[in-house]
């Protein structure tokens, strides 16, 4: 008489699972291997193939290089009236643009990939973000970043506390898209130890007078970074009347520093670059964007205005070491 034996009758179903299992551990291995050899694409949009853009091209891909070898995979686009990004979009895990023009097409196109954009105003980029996604905060909602080139002022501000001992009436110059600040601002440089002296100029101004009394009684003069057709038509009276009253002048860009300004704090290329890695290299599962002030800075000093001001300098490395240069 045969016995019934359940394990008999069970090694087909047993057989079955050891099947079914090293099957599915066969597909995770596959796929996790799939996943981690699987290479970045960062796709580069440029305004276009001159010195300043290509410095940053160039520096962010050997940086990722370095860091990272065999893990990104690059496509540089520069942009031009018949340019389409659909198929580089299409592949693409980042978008980089570099330069206003390079944000105006890659914006139009409506990337679902998640987009930085660098070398670009504030201003700039605010009036990007409201013509094609409708705000700012829809922007970010749609994965777009930025890294603007305007450095935060109150950089400014500490330098120029540092910079000329004694000084209490700090100047600063706003324009249409900073006058916003000034109660920020006034607190700040309040705090700070100085007395806020604010003049604001819209472009129906007369810049001369309206700056002149402010910049006069400054013992330091602060013109912030605003729309370009501001930044122009103020640069050379600022300039004049800091030349005429002995007033230094901290200025926001190495041309302004040549001009004339004593100092300048501003975002070089190299500057941008690091920045620019930061962000991708921290920011590999972002789907939110938003606004990143710029962690790296130049700053220059002008010996030939510090001379016919009478004012002694120190290096460079004594100001970074002497005060935080924090970022707000």
């Amino acid at each position: 008489m045969t016995l019934f034996d359940p394990y008999k009758l069970m090694e087909p179903v047993r057989q079955s699972a050891k099947c079914w299992l090293a099957g599915l551990f066969l597909l995770v291995f596959t796929c996790s291997y799939a996943f981690a050899d699987r290479k970045i694409h960062v796709l580069f949009v440029a305004s276009k193939p001159s010195a300043d853009y290509v410095e940053v091209l160039d520096s962010v891909k050997q940086q990722l290089q370095k860091q990272s070898p065999e893990s990104y995979v690059f496509n540089t686009r520069f942009r031009t009236s018949e340019l389409s990004l659909e198929g580089d979009l299409a592949v693409a895990d980042f978008v980089v643009t570099v330069g206003t023009a390079a944000a105006d097409m890659a914006f139009s196109s409506k990337s679902k990939a998640p987009i930085i954009s660098v070398l670009i105003t504030e201003s700039a980029f605010s009036a990007l973000a409201e013509k094609y996604y409708g705000s700012i905060e829809d922007a970010f909602a749609a994965g777009v970043s930025s890294i603007c080139l305007d450095q935060p002022v109150t950089r400014s501000i500490q330098l120029a506390k540092v910079l000329v001992s004694g000084s209490s009436e700090l100047g600063v110059m706003l324009g249409p898209t900073s006058v916003h600040r000034q109660v920020e601002l006034s607190k700040y440089i309040s705090d700070s130890g100085l007395q806020p002296q604010f003049v604001s100029i819209d472009a129906k101004d007369n810049p001369i007078h309206k700056i002149e009394p402010v910049l006069s009684r400054s013992d330091v003069f602060i013109p912030i970074s605003d729309s370009r057709l501001i930044n122009i038509a103020t640069a050379k009276w600022i300039l004049h009347l800091s030349y005429r009253y002995k007033v230094p002048v901290i200025a926001f860009s190495k041309s302004y520093l040549k001009a004339g300004a004593l100092a300048a704090i501003y975002s070089s290329p190299a500057d941008v670059a690091n920045d620019t890695v930061e962000w991708l290299t921290k920011s590999k599962s972002a789907t939110v964007g938003g606004s990143y002030k710029p962690a790296y800075y130049s700053l220059k000093f002008n010996q030939s205005v510090a001379a016919n001001l009478k004012i002694k300098l120190q290096t460079e490395q004594f100001y970074r070491d002497k005060f935080s240069l924090e970022v707000k």
